[in-house]
């Protein structure tokens, strides 16, 4: 029933969705002399609202597929070390703008590695955003490395961290940590 519920539900939220995006897309295309300049950033911030807000329809979609055993890995061969790079230099203006120091730290992988594409970026973006978020001061590191046959990403920061009992509950899915200060 949960499963029914979650794919029902983001259905439901895609369509009204779809149809502010095409609103929103089409006042960004009008010339400067249709829109003031105020008006437009609170269109393109709206924009990007919406965006992330169908990113994450689109995840509770992707959820209830897993749930049902409906979503499988997709996995090919990829250039690792550069499509890290590419996810994690989205973060840099955000970071940097924030005051934070931020070092993306990805060594050349020697060969290609079978990756889901899909599900290395949502794990990346995630651990990265979350490193944020809970950073007010310091850095956010990024490395990714080659050790033999395997390669190790790590996302570091001087955030405020997990408290040691609550790591037993990394793995657990939507496991949020309660009585966190940012």
């Amino acid at each position: 029933a949960k499963t029914d519920f979650f794919s029902n539900i983001s259905h439901e939220f895609r369509t009204p969705l779809t149809l502010i995006l095409g609103l929103l897309e089409e006042l960004l295309k009008k010339q400067d002399q249709e829109i003031n300049k105020e008006s437009k950033q609170t269109v393109e911030t709206t924009h990007r609202n919406a965006l992330r807000l169908l990113r994450l329809v689109n995840n509770l979609l992707d959820f209830s597929k897993i749930e049902a055993g409906r979503e499988k890995a997709r996995f090919q061969l990829l250039d690792i070390s550069k499509f890290t790079r590419e996810l994690a230099s989205s973060f840099s203006s955000l970071i940097e703008n924030a005051g934070l120091s931020y070092h993306i730290d990805v060594e050349d992988v020697s060969r290609p590695v079978y990756v889901d594409r899909v599900m290395w970026e949502k794990i990346v973006l995630n651990l990265l955003s979350n490193a944020f978020k809970y950073s007010l001061k310091g850095s956010v590191t990024i490395s990714l490395k080659e050790f033999d046959q395997f390669v190790l990403l790590k996302v570091a920061d001087t955030g405020i961290g997990i408290p040691a009992e609550e790591l037993p509950n990394m793995f657990q899915r939507f496991h949020l940590v309660q009585n966190m200060a940012a």
